[in-house]
Parts: structure tokens; sequence; C-alpha cells
């Protein structure tokens, strides 16, 4: 069947020219999404327990007793039993603690309640396709603290130490963990490396997620690895209505039977399938995205559009408020240097103006004193002396009025000698008194003129650099008309923004959908050539699986007819029509599944594939529904498959007819046939 498979550049042909793109392109796709084209090499799988070590105190229990217990037993190939004569006794316990550190995490399948917080420690040395490794937790209130990978030269090194050793002579610690999630995330990794299995991708609808078209619902991509093997090896029981694993999404049952049948390119359909059901959730949300942005556009662009027009006119009016405050405090600086000129005329104006005023004070006086007194009128006719000439010591008013009435000098005090004046020479003086009188008084009018007239125009100056000044004041009074331009340019800068990124919505390019149509394509063409070597497997597996399940005891089967979608298809009596798997017996369900499992390690073998490791554990196979004579054809076919297959079957059962069944040393029970520990 291998043989007939086309190589991978033929493969990478056929998906470039259904995808229509070039082959370079489906290369980078189908490497981004980690899906070979390959042809797939033949695995050669094993798993097979040596030592199941198990260490606690029982507490709490109506039955047996308590107290601290030691439970270590050898395992190896073919078939083993764990038995007591009574339910209830830590069978299923033990398998439980076989399977967790095989497993990396609890099987629901074979947990109780009330027994894990017994358990303080638990060990499983193994090999692992030919690896020795044993696999060690540490709990404490059934919590795990401690998770150890050992490895050794030889697994007899292993199994050699005792307890919860874990140095010895060629022992090696491989890693370590110090909770659950991490204990199965190393077991899970190492599992799937050293067996060479393929974590397996599924898309997975989320829960409530509403229809969409074409009946498509959101959901993201989930990986199932080595915890959804180990459903192939360790059978589920009765009750499991699906045949194997826990959900038969992404036909999960059918994917395991074809990775244990070296089905090529089983993980990688499943993989293009998961990515391109990814890639076309992308493209709906990007059409989803737009059609709301388009929503949204027309929505918000008008109001944006308005606003930002309004925006625009704040901003125009800010801009023509602008103030210009350097001009403003060059004309109060100007109006202010102009005053310098006119106060120096105004100082100039008044001094002029007081000493014309002194002089006709001086002038009028001289004519009242000449007019007073002969003596005086002769004396200031030639001379009106302001102070001694010698030592210049100012004359008083009492010294002239003195000399004006007793005749005694202003100057000198010494008694004067009034002569006689002539008439005309008196009147003579007296008008050239008046006349200089007249001209003082002249000249003092016109120094008051120029005065006022100064004072005016100073007036006026001044006014004019209050103006100046108040207006500078004013402007520097818009101090914050910077902050206000920042403001409504921002303001308009943003709406600018919000209005570009509004215009863009719904306007983007259509998603190229080439990504989703080349893992659509790999999937269809890896899916045809996986279908046809799986049919043809199926066709020898269901003869085996018919035959088996009746050895088993579902002796009314017919025919099976497993397909694409894991389904069973059981034909029972005279039915004409076939029975689902979950609608069969819990009895029918649990023989049915142990007889898949082995009929696929058989047929495998048969045509040379060892991919499944070998291993099957199996719980209470006998206590469901079965006719009391079948138990015994039961028993003697699990040990058979055990001997004579190369397996090692791993059962729990309180039937008796294991008794006889399996030979004592492969029968692992307590002391007094009962409780186990």
């Amino acid at each position: 069947m291998i043989d007939n498979l086309p190589n991978e550049g033929e493969l990478l042909a056929r998906i470039a020219a259904e995808a229509g793109v070039p082959d370079e392109t489906v290369k980078a796709v189908l490497v981004e999404a980690g899906i070979s084209l390959s042809r797939p090499l033949p695995a050669q799988r094993s798993l097979l327990a040596h030592r199941l070590y198990v260490r606690g105190v029982k507490a709490g229990t109506t039955a047996g007793s308590d107290g601290p217990f030691e439970v270590d037993v050898v395992l190896g190939p073919g078939a083993w039993a764990i038995a007591s004569n009574i339910n209830f006794a830590g069978k299923s316990t033990m398998l439980w603690a076989l399977t967790w550190p095989l497993r990396g995490e609890p099987d629901d399948t074979y947990q109780r309640s009330d027994t894990r917080r017994w358990f303080e420690y638990i060990r499983v040395d193994a090999e692992v396709a030919g690896v020795p490794v044993s696999m060690r937790i540490r709990l404490v209130g059934g919590v795990v603290r401690q998770g150890v990978l050992l490895t050794a030269d030889s697994v007899e090194q292993l199994t050699a130490l005792v307890g919860d050793a874990e140095a010895g002579p060629g022992v090696r610690v491989v890693d370590t963990a110090d909770t659950q999630d991490a204990f199965a995330a190393l077991v899970g990794r190492f599992m799937l490396q050293r067996l060479a299995l393929p974590p397996l991708q599924v898309f997975t609808a989320h829960a409530g997620a509403p229809d969409e078209e074409g009946g498509v619902r959101d959901g993201t991509v989930t990986t199932h690895g080595w915890p959804a093997y180990f459903s192939v090896i360790a059978v589920a029981s009765g009750s499991d209505s699906v045949l194997f694993g826990g959900t038969a999404v992404g036909q999960l049952p059918t994917r395991y039977m074809q990775v244990f049948l070296d089905v090529p390119f089983a993980a990688d359909i499943m993989g293009a399938d998961a990515s391109a059901k990814d890639a076309k959730q992308v493209s709906r949300h990007s059409a989803r995205r737009a059609s709301a942005d388009a929503a949204a556009r027309a929505q918000q662009w008008q109001p944006l559009h308005d606003e930002l027009a309004r925006a625009k006119d704040r901003l125009a009016a800010v801009r023509a408020a602008r103030p210009d405050l350097p001009a403003r405090l060059l004309q109060a600086q100007d109006a202010t240097r102009a005053l310098l000129p006119l106060q120096s005329q105004m100082a100039r104006a008044q001094a002029a103006y007081e000493r014309a005023r002194q002089a006709r004070i001086q002038d009028d006086r001289a004519v009242r004193r000449a007019s007073e007194s002969t003596a005086a009128r002769t004396l200031f006719a030639a001379l009106d002396p302001h102070a001694c000439p010698r030592c210049e010591t100012g004359i008083n008013q009492d010294r002239r009025e003195r000399e004006a009435q007793q005749h005694q000098c202003a100057v000198c005090a010494a008694p004067l000698a009034v002569a006689d004046v002539d008439d005309e020479d008196r009147e003579a003086l007296l008008d050239g008194l008046r006349q200089r009188l007249a001209a003082s008084r002249a000249a003092e009018r016109a120094a008051d003129d120029a005065v006022k007239a100064t004072e005016l125009s100073l007036t006026q100056a001044k006014s004019a650099a209050d103006r100046a000044v108040q207006a500078a004041e004013h402007e520097q009074g818009h101090a914050d008309y910077l902050g206000d331009l920042r403001t409504a340019e921002t303001e308009v800068a943003r709406l600018e923004g919000a209005l570009d990124v509004v215009s863009k919505l719904g306007s983007a390019d259509p998603v190229d959908d080439q990504t989703e149509r080349i893992l659509t394509a790999a999937k269809q063409i890896l899916g045809t050539l996986a279908a046809d070597v799986t049919r043809e497997l199926f066709a020898e597996l269901n003869a085996e699986i018919v035959t088996l399940a009746q050895q088993l005891g579902i002796t009314n089967l017919k025919s099976v007819s497993l397909d694409l979608a894991g389904r069973v298809n059981a034909l029972k009596s005279d039915n004409t029509r076939p029975t689902p798997f979950k609608k069969l017996g819990p009895g029918e369900r649990l023989r049915l599944r142990i007889a898949v499992v082995v009929s696929l390690i058989r047929v495998g073998r048969r045509r040379g594939i060892h991919s499944h490791p070998g291993m099957v554990v199996i719980d209470s196979p006998a206590d469901v529904e079965i006719v009391p004579g079948d138990v015994k054809i039961l028993m003697d076919h699990l040990r058979r498959l055990g001997d004579d297959e190369g397996l090692q079957v791993v059962i729990a059962t309180a039937h008796p007819a294991v008794w006889a069944a399996f030979p004592e040393e492969r029968i692992l029970a307590g002391p007094d046939g009962q409780h186990l520990f």
C-alpha cells in the first residue's frame, strides 16, 4: 500500500494545482502548519511495565484495616491479573496507580475519590521503545508535590532501586516537576518523542457559539497528545459510549487506529483540516469586521465630519484673535520715550516763567517804591541792588523799608542825603521803570503762555503713552492664547485622524483565502490516500474483530463494519440495521472495545506493523453482564492474548474464574485474597 503512494514532489504538485498557487507557496503554507508530505516511516513502538511500587497510609475505611501500606509488585510481558475475592478491595485503585505515571495524569476510569488521599508515593519502572525509565510521583494529601523521571543503562538498574531511592549505578535523573500539570507535560513530551507519536489537532467549536453561514461555528484548534492515545492502551469501561477517547469530534477514534496501523498522513490530515478551518475562521472574522466597520462608518462619519468643521472654525477664530504683543510693547516704549523731551521742555518753560515772574515782581516793586519816596525814586532811578556789592549779603525787605522811610541806605545803613529831584527827571525815571515793568509783565505772560502750551502737549503725550501701555497690558492679559491655539489644533488633528480611520472602515482589501485553499486541498488529497489504505486495513480488521468479539462473549454479533468516522456498525442477531456503538450494552461495549484493540494489534503485526505499544489495561472485564459459562472463556482469551501475541495485558477483576484461568505467579492479590493493601 505504501509503495503505491505518490512521492513528496508529486503530492506538492497536486495540491498546488488544486489550490491554483505555485509549489513554493504550498510548501511555505504546509511548513507553517506543520504538515509533512514525506512518506511515513514504519514505527516500532513498545511499552512494557516492569514494576509497580506504592506507599501510603490507609484511613477512614469501613472494611479492611487502616494504617500504613506498601505494595511492591513485579510485572513483565504476558497477561497479569490484579484480583481479589471481594469488591472494593483496591483493584481499580491499583490500575489507577499503574496508569497515572504512565499516562502522566490520573485516569478517571479507575480513580476512586476516597483512596487518592491515601497515597504518598507511586512508582512505575518501564521500558518505552526500549529505553528504561522510572516515573515517580510524590503526593501530599492527594496532590502532586514532586514528579521525577529517571533513566538508566538497563531496566535492571532501575528495578534494583529500593522504594523511593533515586540514586544507583547507571541511574540518571532526566527531569523533575513540582506540579501535576508540569508532570503531565513532562511525561507527555517524553512519550510522544520516544514512541514517535504525532500530536493530533482538531478544530473544536466553542460551546454555545452561534451557527453562521454554512452551519460553521467559531472555535479553536485543540491538540490531543499522549493521554488521548493512551485510551487505546487503557480500555475504557462499559459505561463509556465513545469507542476510544473522551470525544469522537474530528473522527478521533479512527485517527488513533490509523496511527497505530501506520496509515500514512493520519496526523497531517487532521492538522490540515484544523488549520484550514482556523484560516477560514480568520477570513470569516475579517469579513465580519469589515461589515461591522462599514456600518460603523455609516453611523459615525457624518457626526465626525460636522464636528471637524466646527473645530476648524474654532481654530480659525483663535488664530484671528492672535495678539501682536511685540508691536504693542514697542508703541508703549516709543510713547514713553516721547514724554522725555516734553518734560524737559516743560521744566525749562517753568524756569523761564519763574524768572520772568521774579523780574516782573522786582520791576513792580521798583515802580512802587519810586512812587512812594523821593529818595527812593532818586536812588532806584539809578540803582536797585539786591545784595551788598562787597560781601554779597542779601538786602531784606526791612532794610528797604527803612531806606524808604528813614532814608538809611539799604546796603550800609548810612543816612542818605536826599536831594531835591526835578519833577521832569523823576517822571523820566518813573516812566523808565514803568516801561521796564510793562516789558517784564509781557515777558511773564509770554512765559506763562509757553508753560501752558508745553503743559498741554505733555498732557496729550502722557495720555497717548497711557493708552499704549494699557494696550500692551491688555495683550499681555491674553497670555493663554498659545494654550488655546494648541488645544484647538489638537482637537482638529484628533478629529481628522478619527475621520480618516472611520473613512477606511469597511474598505479593507478582500482577504486572500489561498491559505485555506491550500490546506483544504492538502486535506482532500492526503485524506483520499489515507482513506484508501484505511479501508483495506479495516476490511481485514472487521473479520478479526467479529471472531474475537464472539470468543469474548458477544455470540450474537454477526458483523462489524468500521468506517472512517469511527463507527463500528455492528449487526447483531437477525437485525438488518446496524447498532450504533453507544446503543450496545455496557458489557458488549467493553468486550467489543477489547476486540478492536487486540485485532488492531494482530492485523498490524501480520502485516509487519508494530505501531501499537503492545500494552493493554482492562478494568473488570467480567463484572458486566455475561453468560456464566463464558467467563472462563473470556479469561482464557485474555491470558492467551498476553502469552500468544507477546502483549502485556493487565486486568483487574473480582471474578472467581480468574484463579483458574491465570497461573498463580501472574495473579497480584492481597495476602488474604481480599484487600490488596
